[in-house]
């Protein structure tokens, strides 16, 4: 398979999903054996039914800018089918009906190439073929895809919900944390603030009780003082008069 045909799924992908896939997918190859005889088809009534409406549903599919670039890939390789169908789209223009233009393009083919119907009919099995690869390296590109690009994002999303939860665990002890030490820090401000109140008290107590000492120290020097001195005045009255008669 060439490289237009090993890039197909690639560049289908890269505009519909900007995905990014790898060259070198295994694909396994997967054979259709299915054989048709035209002559046997024309001379068998319920195969020729048959025939009629898989060319009628055919004909019902949408026509997509996907399938012609998958059918022209698909067209690569010239097969007898390839050059009937060629032929075929040279006398489209003609004003010819379908079975008239099939029997005239393949009498072509049959005079150039001495092509019968039984090799075109194999050369179609061999474009099944290639379309079936296609089909297989599709889904194995499409799987690897997924691995690649969602179970990466998915393993991704798993790792960040272990850390957001790791994060908030971490929140959640630091918050713990921070709250004991505010405790403790509360706790010790209340001590303090206990010891301080308590150290207040005490100052008052202390103060009034040395400004009482000091009043009833000045109290009791003011009275010793005032008692001296009115002894002062008695010894010098009395004392005085003795010595003078005395004399």
């Amino acid at each position: 398979m060439n490289d237009t045909k090993t890039g197909l799924a690639t560049r289908l992908f890269h505009s519909a999903k900007d995905l990014v896939w790898q060259d070198d997918v295994s694909m396994r190859s997967i054979r259709q054996s299915t054989m048709v005889n035209a002559e046997a088809a024309a001379e068998n009534p319920a195969m020729l039914t048959v025939t009629r409406a898989a060319t009628q549903h055919a004909s019902e599919l949408p026509e997509t800018g996907m399938s012609k670039e998958l059918f022209a890939l698909v067209m690569e390789r010239p097969t007898a089918y390839s050059a009937l169908a060629e032929a075929i789209a040279a006398l489209a223009e003609l004003p010819l009906d379908e079975a008239t233009r099939y029997r005239s393009a393949f009498a072509v083919l049959r005079k150039t190439q001495q092509r019968t119907v039984e090799q075109v009919m194999q050369a179609i099995t061999t474009h099944m073929d290639v379309l079936v690869a296609e089909q297989s390296r599709f889904s194995s590109q499409s799987h690897a895809a997924e691995e690649a690009e969602i179970h990466a994002r998915l393993q991704e999303v798993k790792a960040l919900g272990s850390a957001i939860t790791q994060g908030r665990q971490q929140i959640e002890q630091l918050r713990n944390e921070t709250e004991q030490r505010i405790s403790k820090v509360q706790e010790d401000l209340e001590r303090k603030q206990l010891r301080a109140a308590e150290l207040e008290r005490e100052a008052d107590m202390r103060k009034k009780a040395i400004e009482k000492t000091v009043q009833d120290f000045t109290l009791a020097a003011n009275t010793v003082k005032a008692r001296l001195e009115a002894d002062q005045l008695r010894i010098g009255q009395h004392l005085a008069t003795s010595s003078t008669s005395a004399t």
